[in-house]
């Protein structure tokens, strides 16, 4: 009884695995550090792994039709699903990055903050979503860029740590350099009707 259950569950193991290798051939994964021709393969060693279960458990008059379907061949480690998708998406989530209010504000702020707040507030790492997406454009990493395929992962991570810097007090050095700004503001007028004055009398 024990050696059919374990037929079936190598029947279904192996049916899931090759339906698993399509998928990933075609469209590819979602891992944030490996292309798809890594797990491709692991899913090769898969199906090989519940083809040799098949065999020890049962006669070949009695391996399973899914046992008979080739197995996949082994792939590039580079290969990537939908490369070209993938590469347009990315630079349209880094034409969004550059446009995005709250980057453009970051960018502004960053060197005026004081480095401890800075470190505090990952200010660098954010800025760093869109260059270390442009360095990727530029050498056709496909890894990092399907990472950025959906913007609306990152464009938040702008707009949280923009307001996060907006909470900052100003150094103080900041504070007298604007308060300075809005004296010579107003004296500029009083100057002027002073100047006015002297003329008339």
């Amino acid at each position: 009884m024990s050696r059919t259950k374990n037929n079936e569950s190598s029947e279904a193991e192996l049916q899931k695995s090759f339906d698993q290798w399509d998928a990933l051939y075609e469209f590819g994964g979602h891992d944030p550090f490996w292309p798809d021709g890594v797990n491709l393969n692991l899913v090769r060693n898969h199906i090989l792994y519940y083809k040799k279960q098949i065999e020890e458990s049962c006669e070949p008059e009695n391996y399973p039709a899914i046992y008979h379907r080739e197995s996949p061949p082994e792939v590039s480690q580079d290969y990537m699903a939908r490369a070209d998708e993938i590469r347009e998406n990315a630079k349209h989530s880094l034409a969004l990055y550059k446009q995005d209010e709250n980057y453009c504000f970051l960018l502004t702020r960053v060197d005026r903050i004081d480095p401890k707040e800075a470190k505090r507030l990952c200010v660098r790492n954010v800025i760093n979503y869109t260059k270390s997406l442009e360095a990727a454009i530029a050498s056709d990493d496909l890894v990092t860029m399907r990472r950025h395929e959906n913007s609306e992962r990152y464009l938040p991570s702008f707009e949280q740590c923009a307001q996060r810097v907006r909470e900052l007090k100003l150094p103080e050095n900041e504070q007298l350099s604007l308060f300075s700004l809005l004296l010579e503001d107003e004296d500029e007028p009083w100057e002027e009707e002073e100047s006015t004055m002297s003329m008339n009398f």
